[in-house]
């Protein structure tokens, strides 16, 4: 009933480990689903060959080299042979309650278009997982949940939809800011569901650092593909949608819808978006006595909480 496309880096060092037990927990789930892996990175073909997966060779690039998002979701759904698919990022593990999300989306779900997205857990991991452990799944989900962080609602992962859903997709460089959040205003635009299902699911990114970026962290997100994203998407700070997006959530027993506090979440992280590219670009050097006093506020509140926790201890 489903189909999981992707677009992995070269399988080279901690990345090639992380993308490798990705997409190897995707093929533990049940029902098993259909992989595609795009691109011609190297070790992609191997890793189909190996664990018996679709491989889609050759993908529309950038002038930079970097795989364009329209070609990724173009190629994926085309080549899919279910009605649902998922794009994922590869360094996504996914662990059976993800199936048992979305199948109960599925079923609760009145409309037949919609969209699934959630936050991800970030876990940091530099060694192959033991597959071969019958319990790898259930001690995954236990640990993430009792020892690692819930990652922020403004990056998104996954996107689980039926065919057709998008049908004019910007050429989004892949990998760099924006393009993930434009596809959820698109949807929210459009009037279509979406569905925030982490309350109900363990999806877990494995950490790694930006070093197949130009200029790291920072050419992410102020590199000249970031800035071409920002173009795409029509330079609109309000574009900028979120996880807290969602117009519903998936619980224990059913959908609810959103309300007006997550709404008004959703819009608060635009605002300091736009304030911290005034504040910290627009405006500087001035801007500086500022953002240090922003800063030893925010450092001064944190240290209180500290505190707090540690009398309630």
């Amino acid at each position: 009933m489903l189909t999981i496309f992707s677009c992995p880096k070269a399988f080279k060092g901690h990345i090639g480990i992380i993308q490798r037990n990705a997409i190897q927990s995707w093929t533990f789930l049940r029902p098993k689903p259909e992989v595609i892996l795009i691109g011609d990175e190297e070790g992609t073909a191997e890793i189909c060959r190996e664990f018996g997966l679709h491989h889609l060779p050759g993908i529309e690039r950038n002038e930079r080299g970097i795989p364009l998002v329209n070609a990724i979701f173009r190629g994926g759904g085309a080549s899919a042979s279910n009605r649902y698919v998922c794009y994922v990022n590869a360094d996504i593990l996914l662990l059976n309650c993800f199936m048992e999300a979305v199948n109960r989306t599925i079923e609760l779900m009145a409309e037949d278009v919609f969209l699934i997205i959630g936050r991800r857990w970030d876990l940091e991991l530099g060694e192959p997982l033991n597959f071969k452990d019958t319990h790898w799944d259930s001690k995954l989900r236990i640990h993430v949940r009792s020892y690692e962080k819930l990652g922020l609602p403004t990056g998104i992962d996954y996107f689980f939809f039926p065919k057709g859903l998008w049908k004019n997709i910007p050429p989004f460089a892949l990998g760099r800011c924006h393009w993930d959040n434009w596809l959820v205003y698109d949807t929210c635009s459009r009037n279509i569901p979406v569905i925030d299902i982490t309350a109900v699911t363990t999806v877990i990114h494995q950490k790694h650092d930006y070093s197949h970026i130009p200029g790291n962290r920072e050419g992410l997100k102020k590199g000249i593909d970031m800035r071409r994203n920002w173009e795409l998407q029509g330079r609109h700070y309000h574009r900028i949608f979120n996880i807290w997006d969602s117009s519903y959530l998936l619980l224990s027993k059913d959908l609810k819808k959103s309300g007006r506090l997550r709404r008004l979440s959703a819009h608060s992280m635009r605002i300091r978006y736009f304030l911290n590219v005034l504040i910290l670009e627009k405006c500087h050097p001035y801007s500086l006595p500022l953002v240090i006093l922003l800063r030893n506020i925010k450092s001064y509140l944190r240290s209180a909480q500290r505190l707090i926790k540690n009398k309630k201890k």
